[in-house]
């Protein structure tokens, strides 16, 4: 079967078709670029035209933030129009399911991923914009773990505003001082979640052979199986459960 994935992020979206029974995205993944400052009218409007160019699917969408239902409840890393926004209204897909971006990727590697066949509870991060972690528990998503807002106990404010992606941009941190930055998130996350398995994920492991031998944690680590697709993946493999 196939489903339309969405993955909304700070920096733009991402849409593909996927074959939800192996995670494989099938043709062409389509990119469209906004920042954090462009309003989520202006992010919709583009989405829904690019919709426009698909087929007739059962559509998932991963959102940066808080969720119920179709409706954002928070947009942390995005700008302030977007609370309160029903999605599936505003792109005319009634039945558009809407989950959390994190959520999403744990989902595809707990179906089809590095996770799959794991009984215990996995606790999956993904290094990007924020740093958003999801749940799953006997094999089912536990929603909601927005781990990476938890208040750091050393530096101030909250997880992510220290070892994301963003910060290390913004920061200029080389790997080591960034893998030390996460090993404090780590150690904050596993007093949270008592896991089994914790699995990274995000654009930067693509670095993973030279920075997972610095990282440090009670639980064993290993590379997400879907890397920056994670998210769409795993909001088209939602859309097909929720929506059958």
């Amino acid at each position: 079967m196939q489903a339309i994935g969405i993955d909304v992020g700070g920096s733009g979206c991402r849409l593909a078709v996927v074959n939800t029974t192996t995670g494989e995205v099938e043709g062409e993944v389509v990119r469209l670029e906004h920042d954090l400052q462009t309003s989520a009218q202006d992010v919709l409007v583009a989405l829904r035209a690019a919709l426009d160019g698909f087929p007739s699917l059962p559509v998932g969408l991963g959102f940066p933030g808080r969720v119920d239902g179709s409706t954002v409840r928070t947009a942390p890393n995005l700008r302030s129009t977007w609370p309160g926004t029903d999605v599936a209204e505003a792109l005319g897909r009634p039945d558009l399911v809407l989950l959390n971006d994190a959520d999403a990727a744990a989902v595809a590697e707990q179906r089809l991923g590095a996770a799959a066949g794991e009984v215990g509870t996995v606790l999956v991060i993904t290094v990007g914009t924020g740093l958003g972690s999801g749940v799953h528990h006997a094999g089912r998503l536990v929603p909601g773990f927005e781990l990476g807002l938890l208040p750091h106990p050393t530096r101030g404010g909250v997880l992510e505003t220290h070892a994301s992606g963003r910060a290390r941009t913004l920061e200029a941190l080389d790997l080591p001082t960034w893998s030390s930055r996460f090993n404090e998130v780590l150690a904050v996350m596993e007093q949270a979640v008592d896991a089994s398995l914790i699995v990274v994920g995000g654009g930067l492991t693509e670095h993973w052979d030279t920075f997972s031998p610095l990282l440090k944690a009670s639980a064993p680590l290993c590379k997400a199986t879907f890397g920056a697709d994670a998210g769409l993946i795993g909001a088209a493999l939602a859309a097909v459960d929720l929506s059958a």
